[in-house]
């Protein structure tokens, strides 16, 4: 096989001449069939990495992606260029999923784009143990440990479905935001063998960030919200040109609220995009309006947030602080792509350094991970009233190592993902404190550390 011609051509089939000099080292790691981490700004190109190495190992390659805005753009590109792709999530019937999954196994499908939710199916991890699965990609890694541990746990059972293939496919995990402290933890989580990591510049120097003070001395939430939109109003006519607008809110309701006010400015031009769009339909048709250059102006949450392609978003707008600094890197991303300078940050925040845009997020960050801290002493609760002899108990508990599920549940929330990957990880212990009779789970190989306080 002649790997470089195999690159060159395939390159070719997605519409590229040669790589860029950051891309070269990643794709020949890959086709060499090594596990493979990439860290990359935004639009440096990492989606054109993977789906180079997939064409080059001719088999299925599996792309995991957390949203399902970032599969349809994804999966509409490749079919535009001739390239055999398609996706399943919620939205397809049991018929179109059988139709895609035996095209997949015959061979005829070079890429099958799906969320981590689809990975504990049943039916598909049959149908993936027959296909002659190449390469697993997941896109956007750094959801692992951002969402990982609180509201999409399915990310963290990735590794379980590699572990039921009967041949281990090459895996790529890349993001523009992966931590250092991360690095390790993504590579135990999908079990990849001793992985290559290549880190890239993430400086972007065609972007400009400005921000906008929009304090309002207004007291009735309506007129601080109309102040808002009016300054809205003025940013996009002094910015807007020929090109596309993103504007990003916190919430649904400002989605809504902001889409209604520019809707009567610009008729016909604005779409919005939220998980709350009813029917399903209509919030495909939005998105795919706006992608296919029909609509102008977007509003969306951060549901938009990673891995659009529209090269030529000239102006990112936020409407509210990004509840996290990944979320405003990932936004922040969008603009430019097609390397035009472009003001891809307008904040309209009533601060104005990046220490106190900093502070603002982390304490968006804080109030956004209550729900598992509440979760955690719903069990502490329930554990309390748990334990197989708690007449003969001073305190009514069961430990692990001599510690007490109280103290098991305050070192869990200082520091989840190393507990996680423990032995005794966190969700054996939520399993055990959950369990109705904790006795039962005693002398079980899967919990190897269980033992009472009080044995019977």
């Amino acid at each position: 096989m002649d790997i470089k011609r195999d690159i060159k051509c395939a390159l070719h089939d997605l519409g590229f001449d040669k790589p860029r000099k950051h891309q070269v080292a990643p794709i020949k790691s890959l086709t060499d069939k090594q596990d493979t981490i990439v860290i990359a700004g935004t639009s440096s190109g990492k989606t054109a990495i993977y789906q180079t190495a997939g064409l080059v190992l001719q088999g299925l390659t599996v792309v995991i992606e957390p949203l399902l805005a970032l599969i349809y753009n994804q999966v509409k590109e490749l079919q535009h260029k001739g390239i055999s792709a398609d996706y399943i999530d919620s939205t397809r019937t049991k018929t179109d999923v059988d139709k895609i999954l035996r095209k997949a196994k015959k061979g005829k499908l070079s890429f099958l784009y799906v969320t981590p939710e689809r990975l504990q199916n049943k039916n598909f991890i049959t149908e993936m143990q027959q296909t002659n699965l190449t390469l697993l990609v997941v896109d956007e890694c750094h959801c692992i440990t951002e969402w990982g541990y609180t509201f999409r746990d399915a990310y963290l059972h990735i590794g379980d479905f590699i572990q039921n293939l009967p041949h281990k496919p090459v895996i790529c995990a890349c993001s523009a935001t992966i931590l250092d402290g991360n690095v390790d933890t993504i590579t135990q989580s999908l079990h990849m063998r001793h992985p290559a990591v290549f880190r890239s510049d993430l400086k972007r120097n065609n972007l400009i960030l400005l921000k906008k003070d929009v304090t309002s001395t207004k007291k009735a939430l309506e007129k601080r919200l109309e102040h808002r939109l009016k300054a809205l109003k003025r940013c996009i006519k002094k910015y807007r040109g020929d090109g596309v607008i993103m504007i990003y809110a916190l919430t649904t309701a400002y989605v809504d609220a902001i889409y209604n006010f520019l809707e009567d400015i610009y008729p016909g031009q604005v779409a919005r995009y939220h998980a709350k769009i009813q029917p399903e339909k209509l919030k495909r048709q939005m998105e795919m309006d706006f992608l296919q250059g029909k609509k102008k102006i977007m509003v969306a949450t951060s549901a938009f947030g990673m891995g659009i392609d529209v090269p030529d978003i000239e102006l990112v707008i936020h409407f509210n602080t990004p509840i996290s600094m990944t979320d405003y890197i990932q936004q922040v991303g969008r603009a430019g792509r097609d390397g035009r300078k472009a003001p891809a940050s307008y904040s309209m925040i009533k601060t104005v350094t990046i220490k106190k845009l900093s502070i603002a997020c982390a304490k968006r960050l804080r109030r956004h991970r209550k729900r598992p801290r509440i979760r955690l002493k719903r069990i502490i609760s329930k554990c309390r009233t748990s334990c197989p002899i708690p007449a003969a108990c001073a305190m009514p508990s069961c430990a692990i190592k001599g510690k007490t599920s109280r103290s098991f549940a305050n070192a869990a929330l200082i520091a989840p993902e190393r507990e996680r990957s423990a032995e005794h990880g966190t969700q054996r212990w939520n399993t055990y404190l959950l369990a109705e009779n904790p006795q039962q789970l005693f002398g079980n190989p899967k919990y190897p550390r269980a033992e009472c306080l009080h044995p019977r």
